[in-house]
């Protein structure tokens, strides 16, 4: 195996005349999109000894926001090549249109060379790479041939289809159903429309009416004609959605825009009463309401219980080839979380690994391995078909042993970390078997087919480390909801294990050395950074990886990321099963469970439970508990302080430290154990230069070595097997064979007082047995296992509220839950969702709040009557999380606890909490 900091050989400074023909030397590319991938591709350019490069910001992306410069011109080489435009690509058809042209303008009159758009939604938008080639600048990545083929999602399944790939059930073509419909399925109507509106076009009876129609639009899309109506699409919709449920009666339906990505576009609906709004939500999202827009969607099954794999793919226009999968399941509103390789290498070591130790699990991996086979030999197929000549992503959803294409993106993904991570591309002279040179940047792999096309020869792909991961760092909050507005003020350096794409917000002031506040404006997505790790198998990688963030300190001014939902549920994963495979709807139930934790520890007292256990003791044992205050009650009021964090120690030490057995809480382990462990995980264990607040304290780690040192000795001596029997020994009054009475009632007294207080500890098993966390598992076929309450919708997602429960309002007032734009309709032209003097039932959408390109309906948990509304005309207004949107009266006044009623409601709770049913 090959260590994934080995040095590449660079093309710039190579020997060999056929290395040195692959130069990039030539190129000077416009990097025209924002984000981590921006700051990757500087940093990729400059390696690989590509002449010159330049930056396209938005406004919106940088510029306007006080603190939030573009990290990357900090240490930018070229101050010259910084280009400014209103926005990227426009709200609308005109705006686009308009975007385009002077991104192209950019391009050409500062001599440019190449485009290269990373993996936003311009990176797959075939009209945009289309005008860039016709300009005579070169688009780094797929040609419009093949964002025209593959990237659109409807023309990608038809051709799918007849490839013999496999496809998820549903309609691709609705739009054009829908004019058919209109028009009552005549083609002399097709006909006598086109000339209404003069647009080109004849009849062709060599293929279906549906078929004619899609030409027909697809002519009135270049003249921004209206032909069908969002009206049209919601009807034609409401049928479609009536044909699949006739075969698959019960099952849930994904309505996804052609062009959507990242989770934008999407909706997922079980009634017909959400058919109209689901429409109209995935056109608003995508931009696509104006008239003459293209709005086709696909109605599919919504396959449940599946997983999301992809495979990623290079080719050179002539040949295809796959890099392997990811796995990228775990993921929330649509949008992936944490991303894991999956490779046939991968499969075959773990499946060695588990033969010795889970034969039935070794079956299963095999069984997955012949499915991720039969994913990368399609992938293949599917990209010598549509003649790829960049790097693309064929991605499907499986269930089971069975696999489904959903989409290809035509662009690099994400992700694309993980699979550099696993894999190295080697470029062999087929005149010459020892001429060969290496690459281990996907992007670089992208400049040079842009420079070197069909020269380049199939390369071979090189293990280079066994297992890679990814986890995405988010401005979320703890019920994973977009968090615009923080400020970033300090981040700890990368560690040793740890690859981050952070977009330049970790370079320093290149004259001071200090870290530079970044405000996280939240314009576009909430994604801050990628962090990036690897390992010698998927166990190895998910520890390196929660060490990393363990380790990561990332602190700021009204900063909430997702950074501790990793940490938790990476070492979740770790204590259930390495190679776990989740459902895509895994993270919301898990989310759930979480929230149910935090039910609990919200009505929680420590200062109760202590005092309640020292005013049982006498003044010995009062005086050794007060020195023990602080080493216990630090690291647990830590650990209650975020309950991701909680779920992750669970995960990994339930069933190992401890057992529940009829509610009754057993330590396998000294309890001593379990609270040096809960320092390490805390990343509070004694560390030099520290500060104070984020270590040990000197006297406790004092007391807990002395503690340490004293089980250490009896564990030398051999007088037990097992804590279990130690503590049962150590709690008799007889003293075991070679040790005379006086040593042994030492030895017992010590015990006595080094585990007084110690049952405190019960607490956090207690947790998770009294909310049912516990009962979120892995099965013997490494499938989730998870009750209904955290699957139902309904008390899931009250479970999930809890995590970030709205500002405290007063009952006659509705204020945002949440800060971002503020919109009262769902479309321009769309009334309001309520207006004054309006009844409003619960449950009821009342406003919409974009965050980060995500559109969140609100509504409240009871019904009322619009009194006044203090938003009247503010769409497209930004607004702070607690701002009064409506004033109100609600329909029954809620009775809030007494304080005295809060105290005993705490108290009874907090003691529950460490009894043993």
């Amino acid at each position: 195996m090959l260590d994934q900091k080995l040095n590449r050989k660079k093309i710039h400074e190579a020997s060999s005349p056929w290395v040195a023909s692959f130069t990039l030397t030539g190129i000077k590319c416009l990097i025209v999109c924002r984000g981590p991938v921006r700051k990757e591709a500087i940093e990729v350019f400059k390696e690989s000894g590509v002449a010159e490069y330049g930056i396209l910001l938005s406004e919106k992306d940088s510029i306007v926001y006080p603190k939030a410069l573009a990290p990357e011109l900090r240490d930018f080489e070229f101050p010259d090549n910084v280009h400014r435009v209103p926005d990227y690509m426009g709200s609308g058809k005109d705006e686009k249109m308009e975007r385009i042209k002077q991104i192209i303008d950019i391009a050409v009159s500062n001599g440019y060379t190449h485009i290269f758009a990373g993996y936003g939604f311009m990176a797959e938008d075939s009209e945009f790479i289309e005008a860039i080639e016709q300009s005579g600048v070169t688009f780094m990545g797929p040609s419009s041939h093949v964002a025209k083929e593959a990237g659109a999602k409807d023309e990608a399944k038809k051709l799918a289809r007849s490839l013999g790939v496999s496809v998820t059930p549903g309609l691709d073509n609705v739009t054009a159903l829908a004019l058919v419909r209109k028009l009552n399925g005549s083609k002399d109507a097709l006909s006598k429309l086109a000339k209404e509106n003069s647009l080109e076009f004849s009849y062709d009876d060599k293929i279906s009416i549906e078929e004619n129609a899609e030409n027909l639009l697809q002519k009135s899309y270049t003249k921004l004609i209206e032909l069908v109506t969002i009206a049209d699409l919601q009807k034609e919709a409401e049928i479609g959605t009536k044909e699949i449920w006739k075969d698959f009666p019960g099952k849930r339906i994904r309505f996804k825009y052609i062009g959507g990505g990242g989770g934008k576009g999407q909706r997922v609906i079980q009634t017909l009463e959400e058919v109209p709004s689901a429409v109209m939500e995935i056109l608003a999202e995508s931009k696509v309401v104006a008239p003459g827009s293209n709005r086709n969607f696909l109605i599919e099954l919504n396959i449940e219980n599946t997983r999301h794999n992809e495979i990623q793919l290079i080719g050179n226009g002539e040949w295809s080839l796959s890099l392997g999968g990811r796995d990228c399941s775990v993921q929330m509103h649509e949008q992936k979380l944490l991303e894991l390789s999956l490779t046939q290498e991968q499969l075959k070591s773990e499946i060695e690994d588990y033969s010795k130790s889970n034969p039935k699990k070794a079956e299963i991996l095999k069984q997955d391995l012949q499915c991720l086979s039969e994913m990368e030999s399609q992938a293949e197929v599917f990209g010598k078909a549509v003649r790829l000549d960049s790097v693309s992503t064929f991605e499907s959803i499986v269930e089971g042993t069975n696999h489904f294409f959903m989409e290809m993106n035509t662009r690099i993904q994400v992700e694309h970390r993980v699979t550099e991570m696993a894999y190295r591309l080697k470029f062999t002279n087929p005149n010459d078997v020892n001429d060969y040179f290496y690459l281990d940047s996907l992007i670089e792999a992208m400049a040079m087919l842009s420079v070197h096309g069909k020269k380049v020869p199939k390369p071979e792909r090189v293990i280079r480390n066994i297992s890679g991961a990814e986890v995405r760092i988010n401005a979320t909050n703890r019920s994973l909801q977009p968090h615009a507005g923080g400020i970033i003020n300090s981040w700890s350096s990368v560690h040793s294990d740890e690859t981050r794409d952070d977009q330049g917000i970790g370079t320093r002031n290149p004259d001071t050395g200090a870290f530079v506040h970044y405000h996280l404006a939240g314009a576009y997505d909430s994604n801050i950074a990628l962090l990036i790790t690897h390992g010698v198998s998927r166990k190895d990688n998910l520890e390196r990886l929660a060490n990393i963030i363990r380790c990561t300190e990332l602190r700021g001014v009204n900063l909430e990321t997702n950074l501790q939902v990793h940490y938790g549920l990476a070492s979740w994963i770790l204590g259930k099963d390495a190679m776990f495979k989740p459902s895509t709807q895994f993270m919301t139930s898990y989310l759930a469970g979480v929230g149910a934790l935090e039910s609990i520890i919200r009505d929680l007292d420590l200062n109760i439970l202590w005092n309640e256990m020292t005013s049982k003791l006498d003044a010995a044992g009062k005086s050794i508990l007060k020195k023990k205050e602080t080493l216990i009650l630090r690291p647990l009021e830590r650990l209650l302080s975020n309950p991701h964090v909680l779920a992750g120690f669970l995960g990994l030490y339930d069933g190992r430290y401890w057992k529940i057995d009829s509610g009754s809480i057993q330590f396998l382990e000294n309890p001593i154990s379990i609270l040096d462990k809960l320092y390490h995980y805390l990343h509070l264990e004694d560390r030099n230069n520290a500060p104070s607040s984020e270590k040990i304290w000197d006297h406790d780690e004092k007391f807990l070595s002395q503690a340490r040192n004293f089980y250490a000795e009896l564990d030398n001596r051999k007088l037990a097997n097992s804590w279990l029997e130690l503590d049962k020994l150590l709690g008799g009054s007889s003293a075991p064979k070679g040790i005379d009475s006086s040593l042994w009632n030492k030895i017992t007294e010590s015990h006595r007082g080094f585990q007084l207080g110690m049952y405190i500890l019960k607490l956090i098993p207690n947790l998770s047995n009294k909310s049912g966390f516990n009962k979120i598992g892995v099965d013997d076929h490494l499938n989730e296992v998870v009750p209904e309450e955290f699957k139902t919708p309904k008390s899931r997602d009250a479970f999930i509220k809890v995590l970030s429960p709205p500002p405290k309002a007063s009952s006659d007032e509705i204020i945002a839950p949440m800060g971002g734009m503020f919109y009262a309709r769902e479309a321009p032209n769309l009334p309001p969702l309520v207006s004054d003097g309006d009844h409003f039932k619960a449950g009821q959408p009342l406003f919409i709040i974009e965050v980060m390109k995500m559109f969140n309906k609100i509504s409240v948990p009871f019904s009322g009557k619009i009194e006044k509304n203090l938003m009247a005309d503010a769409d497209g207004k930004i607004i702070s999380k607690g701002q009064t949107i409506f004033k109100i009266v609600p329909d029954e006044l809620i009775k809030e606890e007494s304080i005295e009623e809060i105290t005993a409601r705490r108290k009874k709770i907090s003691l529950e909490l460490v009894s043993d049913n």
